[in-house]
């Protein structure tokens, strides 16, 4: 190897290294890039506080240039990045004026617009000034900041980054604060966990722009290895307006500009590519942050043809990279979630007992000096004339430090000391001090010695996040194309099998039916939570006394309310708290002598409920449209009759269709509207026989055949389509039964 070889091996390594640790890849402790942090600790530094009045952006910009090499442009740049909504879940930076558009329209320039730290933001610099965290030089010595922020509002699982550095790089996503809080929690009460144990808290990713995640079922290997993909695509709502039909797009996937991904791409198509299909796309704003996309079909347009064009030719559906790579200990290294939880708790507390011991010093400084005013308090005026007699300030000091066996740091505090404040020394409040600063040195010393008081700390802050945050919904569904395979330990519910004496566990696939038997699955955490129903309208726990069930249902937490359905297609909503739910039973409602109950299920007022009217047509209403009435009513009439089925569902439900002919499908119950009671319903697919909730699509559907086992569909052979389209074959057995 040549001289010049060797030399620009060894420099480039020097680059290569640099821009890793040094721009592109974010820090394991705060999840920021180095130009992030040093924007936050030059506002920080301003007293540009969440509560203070914003400065110019171009000014503080032009500050931040005191820590970074690089120019003005490129850090108003990124701290423009720092508050913009559609870029992190939680904005640490509040910018007043134009800071850009999802559309993809830029911001303002610098002069023009002024800026100051986000709540969350400041939460991120709390108790920096209590040496929690290392400072190191800037990159001309003249100043210093710090390595790394204290992190109180845990970013590093829930604020968006990435970079690309040499030979590697870096995506991390956000997740919901609410889901990630009590994965942090579990986490320090079970230090042994698994990714597994914690997916039960953390669903998935939840991007600032909401939308849907396609491959749900890949989540748990990628939160294990920490690198995978995500398929996002956008929420939307079919309607009719005259002949026309419009297609309504409710968010993008993260990361897509409405304009250069959407609109331009679909004109491309019309203009260029000829897909006269498409006759107008219109953006709206809607509300204070995203905006609906309406794309108006031709009358004659096939709307399942127009969605998959939409979804492969424009960026209504992406692929987001999740590679959770950070730099840790000063070398690159990809996390698996349960790294990162605990990478961010340790050195949370580790934060938390550095702020402890600041304040120990500070207060056993305090201390050490209110006991030596308790000894100086036997004789003031000879302590004034010690120091009046004294020379200087050494003779001082050595005079009273004899006279009163004070230690040097005693004799200091009493020589600084105001003589106006001596004089007002009381000896009952000295001792008060004492006592109180006594106990907060025990306190103090207990935080820096003991974990499990630090994670209580840590605990409390997160409570404190909640109260700033506020309503904190998830923003991004999840939906399941097959069965999860999980990892150590299943994250699904369990499967419970219903037959008309009751419940059992046993395997079902490997299981002779006779008489096809076998009358519902349902799925739950433990089994004190379902409660069997029968056609007589008689409600109780499973397994007790009670036989010859029809069905069964969950009671999950929080729900307030119980929705009751008759096959004449009555429908009565009822007060949960009416109901004692007893081992003998209850009975829901008051039935006609020619009806009998159907469904029975537990709800609240997000909730909606789902008739079938066993061939062609489903009506769907809202809970919270519905009168609420006693124990034993009867309840209104829905106006639609016969029903053959019934189910509480919510918008990010699937509904299970399957047809005579055994082909089925998956379709969203957002893609049904809502109904009054008397209307007629909406159309499906003709001669439907089957219609079921599916709460995620990944739990077992069993077809029953009329002689040997049941089996299980196989989930790949479904997608999810609209609610007039073909569904796929499933079986060529001859079925008598699908749950």
């Amino acid at each position: 190897m040549s001289l010049l070889d060797e030399r620009t091996s060894q420099n480039f390594l020097i680059y290569a290294n640099s821009v890793i640790k040094s721009r592109a890849i974010p820090s394991v402790e705060d999840n920021l890039k180095p130009i992030h942090r040093r924007i936050l600790w030059t506002l920080y530094e301003d007293k540009v506080y969440d509560d203070a009045k914003t400065k110019k952006c171009a000014t503080e910009a032009g500050r931040v240039l005191a820590y970074s090499p690089h120019g003005e442009a490129s850090v108003y740049s990124a701290l423009v990045r720092l508050a913009q909504w559609w870029k992190l879940r939680y904005p640490l930076v509040y910018i007043q004026g134009n800071a850009g558009n999802l559309l993809g329209d830029s911001a303002a320039a610098s002069r023009y617009t002024e800026c100051k730290l986000s709540p969350l933001g400041m939460m991120m610099l709390e108790d920096i000034n209590k040496d929690c965290v290392d400072f190191k030089p800037n990159y001309d010595n003249t100043t210093e900041e710090p390595v790394t922020l204290p992190s109180k509002f845990p970013f590093l699982l829930c604020g968006n980054n990435s970079g690309i550095a040499v030979g590697m790089g870096s995506d991390i996503v956000s997740h919901n604060f609410t889901e990630v809080s009590k994965a942090i929690e579990y986490y320090m009460l079970h230090k042994d966990c698994t990714t597994a144990d914690l997916m039960k808290f953390i669903q998935g990713p939840d991007f600032p722009t909401g939308g849907i995640i396609l491959n749900g079922e890949d989540l748990p290997a990628i939160y294990e290895r920490g690198t995978g993909s995500v398929k996002v695509a956008a929420h939307y709502d079919i309607t009719k307006k005259g002949k026309e039909t419009l297609i309504i797009f409710h968010d993008v996937p993260y990361g897509v500009e409405i304009d250069d991904g959407i609109k331009k791409p679909l004109k491309k198509l019309v203009l260029d590519e000829g897909y006269d299909v498409f006759k107008d796309i219109v953006v709206e704003k809607a509300g204070p942050r995203n905006y609906d996309i309406t794309v108006t079909l031709d009358k004659n347009a096939k709307v399942d043809e127009c969605l998959k064009i939409l979804f492969s030719k424009t960026k209504l559906q992406s692929t987001i990279k999740i590679n959770n790579n950070f730099i840790v200990n000063g070398e690159p290294r990809v996390l698996s979630l349960k790294g990162m939880i605990a990478a961010w708790v340790d050195y949370r507390s580790n934060c938390i007992k550095r702020i402890a011991q600041n304040d120990y010093n500070k207060t056993n400084h305090k201390l050490t000096v209110v006991l030596g005013l308790q000894k100086c308090m036997s004789d003031i005026d000879k302590l004034v004339s010690l120091i009046r007699e004294s020379s200087n300030r050494a003779a001082a000091k050595s005079a009273i430090m004899k006279e009163f066996s004070l230690n040097d740091e005693q004799a200091e505090a009493v020589l600084d000391m105001k003589l106006s404040r001596l004089s007002r020394l009381d000896l009952a409040e000295l001792d008060k001090d004492e006592r109180d600063l006594t106990d907060k040195l025990a306190l103090l010393k207990s935080t820096i010695e003991d974990e499990n008081m630090r994670y209580g700390i840590i605990k409390s802050d997160l409570e404190e996040i909640k109260k700033v945050i506020g309503p904190d919904n998830r923003l991004t569904e999840i939906y399941y194309a097959r069965p999860i395979e999980t990892i150590d330990k299943p994250v699904i519910k369990e499967e419970f099998k219903i037959y008309p004496n009751g419940w059992r566990l046993n395997n079902v696939a490997g299981v002779e039916v006779i008489d096809s038997d076998l009358i519902d699955v349902v799925y739950a955490y433990g089994i004190g939570d379902i409660y069997g129903y029968t056609a007589d309208g008689t409600i109780s726990p499973l397994g007790h006394d009670i036989d010859n069930f029809i069905g069964a249902s969950v009671l999950n937490t929080g729900k307030t309310k119980m929705v009751a359905v008759t096959k004449n297609g009555n429908i009565k909503v009822s007060l949960l708290s009416d109901y004692k739910l007893s081992r003998k039973g209850e009975k829901v409602l008051k039935l006609k002598e020619d009806d009998e109950l159907l469904y029975a299920g537990f709800c609240d007022d997000n909730d909606n409920i789902i008739l079938f009217d066993g061939n062609n047509k489903i009506l769907k209403l809202a809970i919270k449209d519905l009168p609420v009435a006693s124990k034993l009513t009867v309840g209104v009439k829905s106006g639609f009759a016969p029903c053959s089925a019934a189910m509480v569902v919510t918008d990010s439900d699937l509904l299970l269709l399957v047809t005579k002919d055994l082909k089925g499908k998956y379709t969203p119950v957002k893609d049904f509207s809502l109904d009054s009671r008397g209307n007629k319903g909406q159309t499906i697919g003709d001669d439907t026989i089957c219609v079921r909730r599916i709460e995620s699509a990944r739990e077992n559907i069993y077809l029953i055949p009329k002689q040997g086992k049941p089996f299980t569909l196989a989930r790949n052979k479904l997608s999810i389509k609209s609610r007039t389209a073909t569904g796929a074959a499933l079986s060529t057995r001859n079925i008598v039964r699908i749950i």
